[in-house]
């Protein structure tokens, strides 16, 4: 989250705004600055990039939240509600599945210890 962006003033609407406005604001901008439409402008693509960036952050409540919560005191932050939220399962699998396909190790018996 970039805290020098006002997210609410980037997509039009108030910090009040419900999770339909903040949707119908982003579609309309996109359709504005979406590259493929818009191919004269050069910063189009910018532009569309800081758009989906703020819808992302705007219509997940608990995002939503934290970047309340540091835009207006970024000194007591409470980063509790990100780790309690993240899925640090999908993590566990990924290593679960690199560590499953690992192929073991055999060492044959040393020459001469069968005789």
């Amino acid at each position: 989250m970039n805290e020098n962006k006002d997210y609410y003033e980037l997509l039009g609407i108030d910090k009040d705004s419900t999770k339909e406005e903040v949707k119908k604001a982003y579609r309309k901008l996109a359709k504005k600055y979406h590259p493929d439409i818009n191919k004269t402008d050069p910063h189009a693509k910018e532009k569309f990039i800081e758009i989906k960036e703020a819808y992302d952050i705007l219509v997940d409540p608990i995002k939503r939240k934290a970047y309340d919560q540091l835009r207006n005191n970024p000194q007591i932050f409470d980063w509790s509600d990100l780790f309690r939220t993240t899925n640090f399962n999908y993590w566990w699998e990924i290593l679960r599945e690199v560590h499953r396909n690992r192929t073991p190790y055999y060492k044959p018996p040393p020459e001469g210890m069968y005789i």
